[in-house]
């Protein structure tokens, strides 16, 4: 998350996500899973402003696609197959978490939010749950609260099981982290550097639809093997096929997401996988000039929007 503050706003990026692993454990008693996921932060960003206002105690949010971000849909075909849908304010993950900062420290001042998205919608790429981790980072700073990332991280936690990981893994530096519970324990770890490709076909999954589907394995697979790949050297010993308990039912869900695992298998790449519920798909790749060739391969074959990237962590933007 790369921030920059101002004398009158504060301004953040919000980077997209892949989960390298994901493993469902069991069914819990409050709806939700049990699962063990590895993730790392990758450089896909959403903008967000937070500028508080000091007249009124109201919040407003500003949301919008990214003017790149639609010309390039719309060169691939349907812009809103391929980018998703933009929730209403009330609804708004960003709204609702700054919403909440403001109710629970009984906060006096408003705020005025402006989001710009680039990270396309239910992908699997935790744009949303980014969004509301970056605007609960950014709200503390513009109210000047000076809340620890603990408290951050409880508030987070009540509004989605992801959002806690953008703020965790974030504050470490490396961007990737392991997480246990319902996504709400962090363990955060440093590790090496990875170049992938991101790919988003047209159309999304929904992720409480995969959940539904979805069934516990009697033996769960173990997240040690590429934990000990992330924190060595030796990129090229990642397994080819990674682990995502969730891709059974996304495939139920969406047709493209088969499509890509395809593509991808006759890609010269590292390893491929779904990231989170779908429908996105990422490649890793042996260096950024190879994860360049790949996207151009790729977006010669339009199989969606495509995003050349790195792993990352969080760096300060100094005036």
């Amino acid at each position: 998350m790369l921030f920059q503050r101002l004398a009158s706003k504060v301004s953040v990026l919000a980077p997209a996500k892949i989960n390298l692993f994901l493993e469902l454990l069991a069914k819990r008693a409050d709806g939700f899973h049990e699962l063990e996921t590895v993730m790392v932060a990758v450089s896909l960003f959403d903008r967000l402003e937070v500028t508080p206002t000091s007249d009124h105690p109201e919040i407003t949010l500003d949301c919008a696609w990214d003017a790149g971000q639609v010309a390039q849909a719309k060169q691939i075909g349907d812009a809103g197959q391929l980018l998703g849908d933009l929730p209403p304010q009330e609804t708004n993950l960003v709204y609702r978490a700054v919403k909440l900062l403001q109710t629970e420290e009984k906060v006096r001042q408003g705020a005025k939010v402006v989001l710009q998205k680039r990270i396309p919608s239910a992908s699997g790429f935790g744009g949303a749950s980014s969004d509301a981790a970056a605007a609960l980072f950014a709200a503390n700073l513009a109210w000047k609260l000076n809340l620890s990332i603990d408290r951050l991280s409880e508030l987070a936690a009540s509004l989605g099981s992801d959002i806690p990981f953008f703020l965790h893994a974030g504050q470490l530096g490396s961007g990737q982290a392991m997480a246990t519970g319902r996504g709400e324990k962090i363990e955060s770890f440093p590790g090496r550097r990875l170049d992938l490709v991101l790919i988003r076909p047209p159309g999304g999954v929904s992720t409480a639809e995969a959940y539904r589907r979805c069934r516990i394995p009697e033996v769960p697979d173990s997240a040690d093997p590429i934990l000990a790949n992330l924190k060595s050297d030796q990129r090229m010993s990642i397994p080819r096929n990674l682990t995502n308990r969730l891709i059974a039912p996304a495939r139920e869900i969406s047709s493209r997401v088969d499509q890509l695992a395809t593509t991808c298998e006759q890609l010269d790449v590292v390893a491929h996988q779904m990231s989170g519920s779908g429908s996105g798909y990422f490649a890793i790749c042996r260096s950024s000039t190879h994860a360049r060739q790949v996207a151009a391969r790729l977006k010669a074959q339009k199989v969606g929007m495509v995003f050349p990237v790195t792993t990352c962590g969080i760096r300060t933007l100094r005036n």
